[in-house]
Parts: C-alpha cells; structure tokens; sequence
C-alpha cells in the first residue's frame, strides 16, 4: 500500500502523531509528528516490527474486522532517547478497493503532560486532606444556597451527616437561620470576609454549650462572581471559660480590696465594744459586784464581737491568695454555726438533723476552709432536694482505727434527693464537671472540696442510690496532741505592770476605750488622735514614755512611718502596731521602722495586758504578732 504524494502532505500536516503499518507491523509510512515524537528516523523501521518496538508487543489485526478499529488504550511507548512516555493508542484497520484489509493506522496521543496534571491534582486533593483533617478546628464549604458540600472530619461530633445542610443546621441543631448564618450570607452578599462571629452550639450527648469563633470567607470564580463561602470555626469554649475565671479572679481581687478597707473600719468599731465590754467585766470582778446576769449579758456581747471579728477574718481569707495556716481544734463550732446558717437559708421542705459528738477528738485544720467545704456539701444537697420534701442530715462522730492505728474524724453530710447515676459517680470530684444547668453550678464546689480535704490529710467518699439519696464522707485525722483550753478568759490570765504609754490612733473612740483598758491594769496613758502631735510630745519628753503603742493606717504618718521617728530620737523604745487589717501590714517594712510587735484589731484584754508586760518588764525588741 503506497502513498502518493497529496496524501503524505496531507498526513503530515495532522498534528497527532500517526503510523501505518502492514497487518504485521512492518512499517509502511508516518508522518512528521510521528517522527518528532519518537525521535527516530523512518529508515530505522523498515526493517523492523513497529509495535514491538514502541509497545513491545503488536496488534492482533486479524481479529479486527476489516474498516474496524481497537478500542482506546494507554500504553508505555519508548522512545530513540529510552524515556518511556504515557500514550493514549488508537489503530484503525484501512481497507482497499476490493474492501480487503491492507494495513493498520496508529495514532498516538501523548499523555505525559496529562499524568503530570493528573499527579499534580491528586497531589493537591492529597494536600487538601491533609489540610482540613489536621485542621484544628472545623473547616467547609457552602454553596450560594448555604448548603454544606464538603466538611472536614472536626463538624462529626456536632452533626453526624453535615453535607447539605445548613450551617444553622449544623452548628445551632435549629431549622432557622441564626445570627450566624446571617454572617455567612453576608459573606456572600458583599464579598467581604466576616471575623469573630461567636456561634453557641450544643451537641448532642453533651452537657454543657461549645462555643465557637467563626470566619466566613468568600470563595470567588474566575469571572469574579461569588460561588460559596470557606466557613473556619474555632472551639474556643476552654478559652472563654478561662478568661471568666480571670474576669472572676479580677473581680475577687477588687473585693479583697474593698474589703480590707472595710475590715479596718469594721475592727475599729469592733475594739471599743470588746474593750468597754471587758473594762466592765473586769471592774464588777473589782469591785466585787455580784449579779451573774449582767455577766451573762456582758459574755453575750463579747462571743457576739468575737463572731463579727471571725466573720471579718473569714470574708479577708476567702478574698485572700493565701491561705489560713491550720491550727489544732475540736470542729463542732464549726459544724454547729453552719448548720445555723442553713436552717435560715434552706426552704421550710428540708428538714435538717444533725447528730454531733462533741468529744470525737482534735484535729489540725483551717476552720475557715472546713466551714467552706460543709457549706458546699449542704448546698449540694439542697439542691438535689429542689422542689421535694426532704431530710438533710449532719453527722459529726469519730470513726473506726485503721490498719495503721490511725483514728480518724468522720463528718457526713447526706440527703434523700435525686441521686447520683453510676456513671457519674467517678467525675463527681473533677473540676468544671457538674450535673446540675448552667446557671446553678460551676463544677468547682467538689473539686475544691476533694482539694481541700486532701491536703489536710484526709480523704472523701460519695454514696448514692438514684432517687433515694446521696451521703458524702468527709474524714480527717484526729491529732494524738493534747491542747489545753485557751479560749477561757479569767481574770487569773491577765497580767498587770506599770509604766508610762504613749497611744496614737486617729479613731478617738478606739484612743478612749484602748486607754481605759491599759489604765485599769495599772499603766499610766497618754493619748493622741494626732500623729503629728504625738511626735512632737514625744520629742520634748521621749525620757517619761516606756512605750509606744500605734496605729498603722492614719492620715498624717502611718505607724511604721511614726515609728521610725520615734526609733531615731530614742532606738531602744519598745513599739507595738496595731492594725484593723492585717494584710496591709508589710513585716519587712516594720522590722526597719523598730517595730517591736504588732496586734491586729479588736484585741482582748488579756491579749494586749501580756503583750505591754511583756516588752515593758523586759524589753523585747524582736517583732512578732
């Protein structure tokens, strides 16, 4: 079969590649691109088999039907250079005259740019993958219609089947737009990119709202138009329960503040009702004045300005970043007056019983944080018992030896309320795990129980029945060590001395009353409201004072400052500062001024009679409280 000359120029001038062999492979012609393609010269095929030397292998053109072709198939064709290209083969079967097959036409469709693209694109789909599944977040996209058509793995935990829905479907679990859906068709409408749209969700199975930033980007065409929108969404719930707790710590920070301010003005009005109150006291035993009621009366008063003073150290320690160091004591105070705070505050529903052993041993603990974990445990338990008629029971005794010999405290706390499910019972002590809605708790009420405890050598258990209660065990190691009972005062306790005092506070009543109690163990006073004045006095006639007793905060000069003054006229003057708020009170700062002790305010008698004997008769310059 021959060509003539038109028709080679008519094959060469074809762009594709094309061969045409005998039935058996020989070569009979190709055109230009052929040749360019291969890279060989036409004489190099006339002596051999075309096909076996581009595929390796020849057609089977007896199976082809004369005019007929193979279908489509990609092969390996090598080429002059021994690279093997990727090529897409199609062979046709040409006929002559007599309708007999004479030979077969090979076109070649090189595919190398193809398989580059194609490796590109799955290289890229590979990318994108990787992408959105390592993604820490949530990343998708919308079409114009707001319907998801792709999402990466991070949406499965809020919607199980998120394509096609839309986002206020996924995110909020609502069949309405929300706010932020409106941002996405926002997105869409204008073209701009909307930043940090909060979005709240809920997902299925959790208790508590996760809570979302959110990005909407628009995603153009190549024409410019608007095609979807790329929605980025951060779980930022960890992070906005932080900056509460930093917004709450802000907060309790300024109460601490406000509240030393007030507990200095607090125990300035305490001084003088716990000073008058003990001045009469002490004069009735004086003068042999009888009447047990009037003493009475004159106790009430006084275990009432002890309990305000108590109050004041509480509300400073829980507003405090200290903590109250532990001290030896029986806790049936403790227990008795909290129960007497939640028999006002619990509704008429609950009963409250308490069964509590007074002699059930000493333990070493922080009273104001055993008064924080009893009121936790009740209130706890008061609201399992909300909207029922119940019983909240109180038990205080001492509990069995355990193996080591150890006696222990035990202090339950239990109620007939809802229960505890099963499941539930190992998280109970984690922080931020609560069961009750949002607004009733925080999840950190048995976490700081359990903390507390534990770092006060015991331990706590919980058990419940749901539907018929809850008890938690609360024990604590009883001290071996044996405390005689200081909180007695007698008039045996308290020492007298003489002496000359010099007294400054800017509070007169505090002066008068502080006075009064000094004069009547024997000491000679002086008084001033004035710093200022107190220091001249004393700089004209240092030589009749034996000692000097301050108040830290006042306007003209604070204590230390005062002191100081003092300390350079006469170094070995003994000095006590007094303080309504300790946390004021820099030890450092005093040490330097010639503080000899300090004394936080209100003060009992028998305190502030030992502590002014003590460095009058011996001088004792070191500074402790």
């Amino acid at each position: 079969m021959k060509m003539d000359a038109r028709e080679q120029a008519l094959i060469d001038a074809v762009a594709t590649p094309c061969l045409v062999t005998d039935l058996e492979g020989r070569y009979l012609f190709g055109n230009g691109s052929f040749f360019q393609f291969v890279g060989y010269e036409p004489k190099f095929f006339k002596t051999r088999n075309c096909w076996q030397v581009l595929f390796g292998a020849a057609p089977d053109s007896a199976l082809l039907p004369p005019g007929d072709g193979r279908p489509q198939e990609r092969l390996l064709c090598r080429t002059s250079s021994g690279e093997r290209k990727m090529v897409q083969v199609g062979t046709k079967v040409l006929c002559g005259e007599d309708g007999a097959s004479r030979a077969v036409m090979t076109t070649l469709v090189d595919l190398s740019d193809l398989e580059e693209a194609l490796a590109e694109v799955e290289s890229s789909r590979i990318q994108k993958e990787a992408i959105l599944q390592g993604f820490p977040g949530i990343i998708g996209y919308f079409n114009k219609e707001l319907q998801a058509v792709w999402m990466n793995e991070g949406v499965r935990r809020l919607c199980a089947d998120p394509i096609g829905r839309n986002c206020h479907q996924i995110f909020c679990h609502r069949d309405t737009p929300c706010p932020q859906s409106c941002a996405i068709s926002q997105a869409m409408e204008t073209g701009n990119v909307e930043l940090s749209v909060k979005c709240s969700s809920i997902p299925a199975g959790d208790n508590d709202d996760q809570l979302y930033d959110m990005t909407a980007i628009p995603v153009r065409s190549g024409s410019g138009g608007i095609d979807g929108v790329l929605v980025m969404a951060w779980d930022v719930s960890e992070r906005h329960q932080l900056e509460k707790q930093l917004r709450h710590s802000q907060k309790m920070e300024a109460i601490g503040t406000l509240a030393g301010g007030i507990a200095h003005d607090f125990n300035n009005v305490l001084t003088p009702i716990m000073g008058y109150s003990e001045i009469i006291r002490l004069k009735m035993r004086k003068d042999g004045y009888p009447d047990p009621v009037i003493g009475d009366y004159i106790e009430e008063i006084l275990k009432a300005a002890r309990r305000a003073k108590n109050l004041v150290e509480q509300i400073l320690t829980f507003s405090r970043s200290h903590e109250k160091k532990e001290q030896l004591q029986y806790i049936h105070p403790i227990v008795k007056e909290v129960m007497k705070l939640m028999r006002v505050t619990l509704p008429a529903t609950i009963q409250i019983n308490q069964e509590i052993d007074e002699q059930c041993g000493l333990v070493s603990v922080d009273p104001v944080q055993i008064h924080q974990v009893l009121i936790n445990l009740c209130t706890n338990s008061a609201h399992a018992m909300t909207g029922r008629r119940g019983t909240l029971t109180v038990k205080l005794a001492k509990a069995p030896q355990d193996e080591q010999g150890q006696d222990w405290l035990e202090l339950s706390v239990a109620d007939t309320g809802t229960g505890i499910e099963p499941e539930m019972l190992d998280r109970i002590f984690e922080p931020y795990f609560t069961t009750k809605e949002k607004s009733r708790g925080t999840g950190m009420g048995l976490a700081m129980v359990h903390g507390i405890i534990t770092r006060q050598g015991g331990k706590v258990t919980v058990e419940s029945q749901v539907g018929r209660g809850t008890t938690f065990r609360v024990f604590l190691p009883i001290s071996q060590q044996v405390t005689p009972l200081e909180h007695i005062v007698s008039a045996a306790e308290i020492v007298r001395g003489e002496g000359r005092i010099l007294l400054v506070d800017d509070e007169e009543q505090v002066v008068n009353v502080t006075s009064q109690m000094l004069v009547s163990l024997g000491y000679q006073v002086t008084g001033r409201t004035s710093a200022m004045e107190a220091f001249e006095l004393f700089a004209g006639a240092h030589h009749d004072f034996d000692l000097l007793i301050t108040d830290l905060t006042m306007p003209e000069l604070t204590g230390i400052e005062l002191s100081a003054r003092f300390k350079a006229i006469r170094p070995g003057l003994p000095v006590i500062l007094f303080t309504g708020y300790s946390e004021q009170f820099s030890k450092e700062a005093a040490v330097h001024a010639g503080v000899s002790r300090y004394c936080t305010k209100p003060f009992a008698l028998r305190e502030l009679s030992s502590l002014v004997h003590q460095l009058i008769s011996r001088g004792d310059a070191g500074i402790r409280p």
